[in-house]
């Protein structure tokens, strides 16, 4: 009975940390919009010090750092200074990590539509647009500092982990690339660098196509990429042999998913294919616990959802597509291969 109750009170312990884990995130928040990791950098600094730099309250900036030295983000010396540890120095901007990033997307976009995932389940409709009022998409139109801290955030992330993706794609037979729905194109400068013989189109909105020009330059690709603005889910007014649909179908319902291969399929000539990329849905939540969390994440903001294999085969078929293969391709995902039935 004793290690029944034992094992309950350590189910629960576990339990209460998941729900308290909002401190967490609003310390690392608060030190990322207050400058701290930036301003901190290498060096210790005692909190008045610290505080005078940056216009703030000296005797709440001492508990500050110390709850951020709780989190292991700061170190605190012995003579009562205060310096990054290597996880903070994780938090300066222009890390590798892109946490300082992060941190501000999680915190000021999807915080509060999660927080009404109640909302979701009572109406079939994502949070996001019941707390901001809007979809997502026209929500980072309008507001063009958040959007182009989610755009560079995801190019960047997107990039870094694209390695896999191009080592399991086929370009045989290929000359262009368009990249649709691709933002600022991370996948595509990746191909492009792989690929030096292809060419690139980038489709999307046009206030992303035009804000895409800095990471497509800074990635030597810029002159190899022709930006074409449009709506995916209007058409897709462009010529290529592969089409990469790169973690886009899951952002729509099955509505704007199946208006998307359609549009693909109307553009696409004899032997173009369509490629898309995403993590697909395993039979049991517990086989990939990560695929099921992105689920709810596209439920809550875009109203969209994860797919199954079968769903994705299903989508293809009826857009006058048939599934030709798929493959893995690193991190959950798989690459899925579309040509006209």
């Amino acid at each position: 009975m004793t290690e029944g109750l034992s094992e309950q009170n350590a189910l629960e312990e576990r339990l209460r940390l998941k729900i308290e884990a909002y401190h967490d995130s609003a310390l690392l928040y608060a030190a990322v919009k207050l400058g701290l990791p930036e301003t901190m950098r290498a060096r210790a600094w005692m909190a008045d010090a610290l505080a005078g730099e940056l216009g703030l309250s000296a005797p709440h900036l001492h508990r500050f750092l110390r709850g951020l030295t709780s989190l292991g983000i700061c170190t605190e010396n012995q003579d009562g200074s205060f310096a990054l540890s290597a996880a903070g120095q994780s938090l300066v901007p222009g890390s590798p990590s892109r946490l300082w990033q992060k941190v501000q997307i999680v915190v000021e976009q999807y915080w509060q539509p999660w927080a009404n995932l109640v909302t979701t389940v009572e109406t079939g409709k994502p949070a996001f647009t019941h707390v901001f009022g809007m979809n997502v998409a026209d929500w980072r139109r309008d507001n063009a500092e958040q959007g182009a801290l989610f755009d560079s955030y995801l190019a960047q992330e997107t990039f870094a982990q694209a390695p896999a993706i191009v080592a399991a794609l086929d370009f045989s037979g290929a000359g262009t690339v368009a990249d649709i729905g691709g933002g600022y194109g991370g996948l595509l400068a990746a191909i492009l660098q792989a690929h030096p013989r292809l060419t690139g189109i980038l489709f999307d909105r046009p206030h992303r196509i035009e804000a895409a020009m800095p990471f497509l330059q800074s990635q030597s690709v810029a002159a190899r990429v022709q930006r074409i603005g449009g709506d995916l889910l209007d058409a897709i007014p462009l010529a290529a042999d592969l089409y990469l649909l790169n973690g886009v179908l899951q952002q729509w319902d099955d509505a704007g998913a199946g208006a998307i291969l359609r549009n693909c399929r109307a553009a696409m000539a004899e032997g173009a294919k369509l490629v898309i990329v995403e993590r697909p849905l395993p039979e049991r939540a517990s086989d990939d616990p990560a695929a099921i969390m992105l689920d709810l994440h596209m439920m809550a903001i875009t109203g969209g959802c994860a797919r199954s294999r079968a769903e994705f085969k299903a989508l293809l078929s009826q857009a006058g597509l048939a599934l030709a293969k798929t493959t893995p391709a690193g991190l959950g995902l798989v690459i899925i291969e579309g040509v006209a039935a």
